[in-house]
């Protein structure tokens, strides 16, 4: 039949298998995503009352209907610009009232078109909230700031190369163990 040579091999090739399967099963496996941590966001901001009145990224794409979308609990530092050299006031308006209410948040006053008035927030409250000037009012210079609850996926455990790495060094180490035990065990004629 087979010599105990044979066995042992065919006992040891038949472990890899059995020890590999989950770890090659796994390598192209992609894991869920967890919660996203907050981060610090930067945004550039240019107000304008004049022609065109609005917001923008620049001073060439001022409108109203401007979106800005940032994640739950981000710390947020808005450079703001008046790209007319008048008075402005950014206030994000957490109860979408059009006006200026008690809970709103509202920068710095800012008038200059070639220094930033730089104001931060943090988007401590998730949902749809209207941003405006608090000077010239919403009619005038408006948009929205979309605040996303991050993904929270089932966050469960996965392996990364370097684990996979270690685990075949381990596996292969114990297999040059045992077929050394086994050949040094062999009775010698």
């Amino acid at each position: 039949m087979f010599s105990r040579l044979a066995k042992t091999s065919i006992l040891v090739v038949g472990l890899m298998i059995v020890a590999l399967a989950p770890a090659t099963l796994s390598a192209g496996a992609t894991p869920s995503p967890g919660p996203s941590a907050a981060s610090a966001r930067s945004i550039t901001l240019y107000g304008s009352y004049q022609n065109p009145a609005g917001w923008g990224w620049t001073p060439s794409n001022i409108s109203n209907g401007l979106t800005l979308t940032v994640n739950k609990d981000d710390v947020i530092t808005f450079h703001l610009y008046a790209n007319d050299s008048m008075d402005h006031q950014l206030l994000i308006d957490l109860d979408n009232s059009h006006s200026n209410t008690t809970g709103d948040a509202w920068s710095p006053m800012f008038r200059s078109n070639t220094t930033a008035k730089d104001w931060q927030y943090t988007a401590s409250t998730a949902g749809t909230f209207a941003f405006f000037c608090n000077v010239h009012g919403y009619a005038a210079q408006h948009g929205m700031l979309a605040v996303q609850t991050p993904s929270s996926g089932g966050g469960g455990t996965s392996m990364d190369m370097t684990t996979l790495a270690i685990g075949g060094i381990i596996i292969v180490v114990a297999i040059v163990a045992v077929v050394a035990a086994v050949l040094m065990r062999r009775k010698r004629p």
